[in-house]
């Protein structure tokens, strides 16, 4: 245990203060109240660091999934999009290579256009 340097000084209601002699009174001689105080503090710290740790762990699981989510909604689009292109056989690789170009083209403002529209519903709720 590292050499205590820091003092700190906290208030406490009476029932919270009787509650710790009583734990104090059922400890060895010679633990004290300090030593039950700065115990609670790093068993509070400690769980503090789990529920940080655990919060990472859920964002890269939910991202993980959410970037399995996408390629087979990518995956998903592709085959729709031959599906289509094979109902109509005559212009289809044209049509398509049209779409790509674009969506290469004006991706970036119809992604603008319905993040806009995202944010007006938004603020309609």
């Amino acid at each position: 245990m590292s050499k205590k340097s820091v003092q700190r000084s906290i208030t406490m209601t009476q029932e919270m203060r009787d509650r710790l002699a009583l734990l104090v009174s059922k400890q060895p001689r010679d633990t004290t109240e300090a030593d039950i105080i700065r115990e609670a503090i790093r068993l509070y710290l400690d769980n503090q660091e789990d529920l940080i740790g655990s919060r990472k762990h859920f964002q890269k699981s939910l991202q993980d999934r959410l970037d399995r989510l996408e390629s087979a909604f990518a995956f998903h689009l592709n085959v729709l999009i031959y599906l289509l292109a094979a109902l109509e056989p005559e212009g289809s690789p044209e049509r398509i290579a049209d779409a790509i170009i674009a969506a290469r083209r004006d991706g970036e403002t119809l992604l603008a256009q319905m993040q806009a529209v995202r944010e007006m519903k938004a603020g309609k709720r």
